[in-house]
């Protein structure tokens, strides 16, 4: 009888803290404007070595990416990739005008590795 008591009671408790373990409402967020500007700050323009005005011009042409891609976004749907690619070609531009054109390969090599991945390329 204590054992079938015991059992009831680690169950009551493994379900009990499994329905407290679960997301919000609200699920995961992404992250804001300027924590997505530190990432950029930090995995692409410390590798390559900007100055302060190549930095500047590089966060302003991403920080306006990130403007327009957070209009363009509609929870739970993502841009369209059409879309997406077009404010992407028009950062690219700006960060092509900041930079040397010889940084400029490394920049989308390390553009590249940055982009968040979709569901499809994170399955094995």
């Amino acid at each position: 009888m204590k054992t079938i008591k015991f059992a009831i009671g680690i169950t009551i408790l493994l379900i009990g803290s499994a329905c407290f373990s679960q997301p919000g409402k609200g699920g995961m967020k992404p992250p804001s404007i300027e924590e997505r500007l530190k990432m950029v700050d930090k995995e692409i323009c410390q590798p390559l070595k900007l100055d302060k005005t190549q930095t500047g011009k590089v966060s302003a042409a991403f920080n306006d990416f990130f403007v327009e891609i957070d209009k363009l976004a509609t929870p739970p749907a993502r841009p369209e990739k059409s879309k997406i690619d077009a404010l992407a070609k028009i950062r690219d531009e700006k960060v092509k005008q900041a930079i040397p054109a010889a940084l400029y390969v490394k920049y989308l090599e390390l553009e590249k590795a940055t982009r968040p991945k979709s569901p499809e390329e994170g399955r094995p």
